[in-house]
């Protein structure tokens, strides 16, 4: 008997994952949550592979486990590869992971269930981080489903690859085997290891030779089988014709698939169906030829792929998959929805039947071109797609790109996504950018006016004002004595009204900056801010008894100089309101037991009618006259417009007689 190599187990082309700006990010996103998650996910896993009896057997044999440096250093290349973009070294590890499990005999169903355990016990994690956002939520979610697209596309062309390469060798050496009758116990030895059921039959279609596997597979004793035909083993609908097939392999022999591109079923003993894929090898020995038939169990594969078409039908995208020759092999129900067309309508038809006239003649050329390097990747990136509807009616498309390997050849996945709604908003965003544009110009001119109008208050009228309070002064100075006493408390309230116009245009002047004034926050003690005021209050009626009680150590993040204006503003008032109380009290502090930061300022002093509260922060509004208590009626709307630059509100509470309380947010 030949000398056979051991196998090779080449691994398959590396595709390097293409991944979007918000692919990225998901995964990123998945990634944060499942380190730091990773011991309790790890430990659950592993309980539930060691229940599972295809795991289970593989962690029994400790030679097959990794060693924990070889568990570090795996953990090291996924980390790599999810962060820093590192792929290669990470899809290498993953292929040499499914030759492994290929060689170990798992199965794919067994692989799903994993992963499907893997999925249901990291969602809970996600869910718990991000649940508060849907959109960062999914986007967390698509993270994690393409890693595990990822890892399960190399895992699975490698387990494939070295499937294949086990099943040659296998073929190979019963070929030899049987041409060499003296290794015969050898032979028989490897027909047994083969991990398909393998039927030897001769011309006349009898079974002169099956393995454990086959016996396995249909539920017969080696014995039962053995010189019957094979048609025995052939679902009862088929076995007419299947003769006529037999014979017309052996007019032409070769080593081929039987049945390609049917859906192929065997017989068990039970009278059970199940799917089966059979490859053909002609042998020749010196009695006779044979035909040696490897038989393999589909029913998981099928499953599979039931489960990927489940999966292709809750996508919440249209879902179309085409071949290389751009035909249409498979869409979903969301496909049917979006362009209006029957499943039957469409299935076999050129994808280019769901692109616009004008476009399909680029298409064809761009999706030959495509096959090339077959990434998965966003289609027409910076181009406006759109889709055709059944009805001839156009709409906006986001379309993302997959390859898929199949039997039959390399497939594309077309993710298609109806933008309909986002362009719309998109185009609403660019109307109001410009509106805001136009308003920026406006304010702009507005703030230019206000300047030129400050500007003209604070020189052309301070001038008049100086010029009539001086020469009163003059008057009263040079020519008292020639004036009657009316005439000089004319002069005098002359001169008042003036020194008060010029405080009120003082007042207007600060408002209006307080527009144009940019902000420099910063951490600062408010209760050492109000206790440096309250020394200048005091200091400046030092007679006067008021009793002070402030919070201590008040932090907050402001602009030191506004909020000292707003305090003098709020603690003047507090301090001049209860001029007239013998026993005076000012407060100051912040509020407990609310969901928003609030600051007040309270004193017993004469208060004011709530029915006139809205007018407190009006310019020029007072609720009190001059001549009790003096003032311009400017502090309050300047202290409103300092608390509304730092993003925060302010309102008052009060009762006539009883005080009042002025409470602020920042």
């Amino acid at each position: 008997m030949a000398n056979h190599s051991p196998l090779s187990a080449s691994a398959p082309k590396i595709t390097m994952p293409n991944l979007t700006p918000d692919e990225k990010q998901g995964l990123h996103d998945y990634w944060k949550v499942y380190e730091a998650h990773r011991e309790e996910i790890t430990a659950r896993l592993q309980e539930m592979a060691s229940q599972h009896a295809e795991f289970k057997f593989i962690l029994q044999n400790t030679a097959s486990q990794p060693t924990p440096e070889e568990q570090a250093r795996s953990r090291e290349l996924q980390r790599n590869a999810v962060l820093h973009g590192d792929w290669e070294p990470y899809l290498k590890n993953l292929q040499r992971q499914g030759m492994v499990y290929a060689q170990a005999g798992l199965s794919f169903r067994a692989w799903f269930e994993l992963i499907n355990a893997f999925r249901q016990y990291v969602m809970p994690y996600l869910v718990n981080t991000y649940g508060a956002s849907t959109e960062f939520l999914l986007s967390a979610v698509h993270g994690m489903d393409i890693l595990l697209d990822i890892a399960m596309s190399n895992i699975g062309e490698a387990y494939l690859e070295t499937k294949e390469q086990l099943i040659r060798q296998q073929e190979e050496t019963v070929r030899d085997a049987l041409r060499h009758q003296q290794s015969e116990r050898r032979f028989r030895g490897l027909l047994e290891a083969a991990p398909d059921g393998m039927v030897i039959v001769d011309r006349q279609g009898i079974i002169v030779m099956v393995n454990a596997q086959t016996e396995k597979l249909f539920g017969y004793a080696r014995d039962e089988l053995l010189g019957n035909h094979v048609e025995l083993l052939v679902p009862a609908r088929f076995r007419d014709t299947h003769p006529f097939h037999r014979k017309q392999y052996e007019k032409n022999p070769r080593v081929r698939s039987m049945g390609a591109d049917l859906d192929l079923y065997a017989l068990r003993r039970d009278g059970t169906e199940f799917p089966v894929e059979i490859s053909l090898s002609p042998m020749e020995t010196d009695e006779d030829s044979l035909i040696i038939a490897a038989i393999r169990d589909i029913t998981e594969r099928k499953r599979a792929e039931e489960q990927f078409r489940d999966l292709l039908e809750s996508a919440p995208d249209a879902m179309v998959v085409v071949d290389q020759q751009g035909i249409i092999q498979l869409i979903n129900s969301q496909t049917e929805k979006m362009f209006g067309y029957d499943r039957a309508e469409i299935v076999g038809r050129s994808m280019e039947v769901l692109v616009p006239r004008r476009f399909r003649k680029k298409h064809a050329k761009h999706r030959v071109g495509y096959y090339v390097e077959h990434p998965v990747r966003p289609m027409g990136i910076g181009l406006d797609l759109f889709g055709l509807r059944k009805d001839g009616s156009e709409f906006p498309v986001e379309i993302s790109l997959s390859p898929l390997e199949a039997e039959s050849g390399l497939l594309v996945s077309a993710a298609i996504r109806n933008v309909t709604q986002r362009k719309r908003m998109e185009e609403d965003v660019q109307k109001l950018n410009e509106d805001l544009k136009r308003r920026a110009a406006q304010l702009e001119a507005a703030n230019r006016e206000l300047e030129a109008f400050s500007y003209s208050v604070s020189h052309d009228l301070r001038a008049p004002l100086r010029s009539i309070d001086g020469f009163s002064h003059v008057l009263l100075e040079d020519y008292s004595q020639q004036l009657p006493q009316e005439g000089r408390d004319f002069l005098e309230r002359v001169r008042a009204a003036a020194q008060r116009m010029a405080v009120l245009i003082d007042d207007l002047l600060n408002l209006s900056r307080l527009t144009r004034t940019a902000l420099q926050p910063r951490f600062i003690n408010v209760s050492s801010l109000v206790q440096e005021i309250v020394h200048g209050l005091q200091k400046s009626q030092p007679e006067r008894q008021v009793t002070f009680s402030i919070t201590p150590d008040l932090m907050v993040e402001a602009d030191p100089h506004l909020m000292k204006i707003v305090l003098e503003n709020l603690l003047s008032n507090a301090w001049k309101f209860t001029s007239r109380r013998e026993q005076a009290a000012i407060e100051f502090g912040q509020k407990t037991h609310v969901t928003e930061r609030t600051f007040y300022v309270s004193d017993n002093g004469v208060g004011f009618d709530m029915a006139y509260a809205d007018k407190l922060f009006g310019v020029f509004q007072r609720l009190h006259s001059v001549s009790d208590f003096p003032g311009t009626g400017v502090g309050l709307a300047t202290v409103q417009r300092i608390i509304s630059i730092h993003g925060g509100r302010i309102w008052a509470e009060g009762a006539e007689g009883k005080g009042a309380i002025f409470y602020f947010t920042l």
